[in-house]
């Protein structure tokens, strides 16, 4: 049980112990598209993400940089009585740009006001050596984490998913990161995948233990209008699992995860309700995460308990 009376280690716990003060991610939608989507690409696209790419805030990615830090801010900052923030790059692919458009874009987030740093999502395949030395300079002077969309730690589960990047890559990524920039590093793991196995589950937990990362994101896999997986739920091949198989894998894999490692999320949340296809409880923005937390409880399980 940690201070927040939880059974795992949440990314709020994290940033405490970090600045030594609660910290809130204001999302940004900066980058306009990723490896799949850029024109003339052979890749296919990747069969969850729709033509957002993940974007939180997707109105209002039309407007500059700063003006989408200031109003995301102040709403946080309303609603929650927020003091200080980190500026999350989140749609499509951050590093995916030139150098010297992604340092305007790193220098423009730090100098708002009340911004103790930056978190950027991007790919594994999306890490050019010529970006390093910017991470490593940014990360020397501000905090700055990088999200990475793995998604698998098992090539059969990316090819499913279109990701275009194997297991390896990840690999890579998280080594190359650690070793050259010293940025922390976060892992999307996207639940709720055809055939997925518990012993898959517990393996997952068990790479993640073995890596330099500090935290990690949780998705269950859905289906939203207009990706390649809407095709394919209309046609019968694939049905998203129900609340209570994917509490189950998620209990599981917490339960080998180890301790030291803070969980972003528990469940994803279709922020586009109006694109969601299935399943109906990924509209529902805490019932997910509180029937997971129930459950912990309920069987007297946490974070690391397998290790101990």
């Amino acid at each position: 049980m940690n201070e927040d009376g939880r059974r795992y280690f949440p990314i709020s716990q994290f940033y405490r112990q970090r600045f030594g003060e609660k910290v809130y991610k204001v999302s940004v939608s900066i980058a306009e598209t990723c490896p799949n989507r850029q024109e003339n690409s052979r890749m296919p696209l990747c069969i969850f993400c729709d033509e957002w790419g993940s974007a939180a805030y997707h109105l209002e990615r039309d407007r500059p940089l700063a003006e989408q830090i200031i109003i995301n801010r102040d709403k946080i900052a309303r609603r929650y009585r927020a003091k200080s923030f980190l500026v999350y790059f989140q749609s499509y692919t951050n590093t995916f740009d030139r150098v010297s458009e992604l340092e305007q874009r790193f220098n423009i987030a730090l100098q708002q006001d009340n911004i103790k740093g930056i978190v950027l999502g991007t790919r594994p395949d999306c890490l050019p050596n010529r970006v390093l030395p910017l991470l490593k300079q940014t990360h020397e002077q501000h905090y700055v984490m990088l999200e990475l969309g793995l998604q698998s730690f098992f090539d059969h589960h990316l090819e499913f998913l279109q990701r275009g990047h194997d297991v390896q890559r990840g690999y890579d990524a998280i080594h190359k990161l650690h070793e050259h920039t010293g940025v922390d590093i976060g892992i999307h793991l996207m639940f709720g995948l055809p055939g997925e196995t518990d012993e898959e589950l517990i393996k997952t937990a068990e790479i993640l233990n073995s890596l330099p990362i500090n935290n990690v994101k949780l998705h269950n896999l859905h289906v939203l209008s207009n990706t390649p997986l809407a095709l394919q739920y209309q046609l019968g091949k694939f049905k998203p699992v129900e609340l209570e198989e994917y509490i189950h894998k998620v209990t599981l894999f917490l339960e080998y995860l180890s301790p030291d490692i803070a969980v972003q999320r528990l469940a994803a949340v279709a922020s586009r309700w109006d694109e969601l296809i299935a399943p109906a409880w990924t509209r529902e923005k805490m019932r997910p995460t509180q029937a997971i937390e129930d459950h912990l409880k309920e069987q007297d399980i946490w974070q690391g308990k397998a290790l101990v």
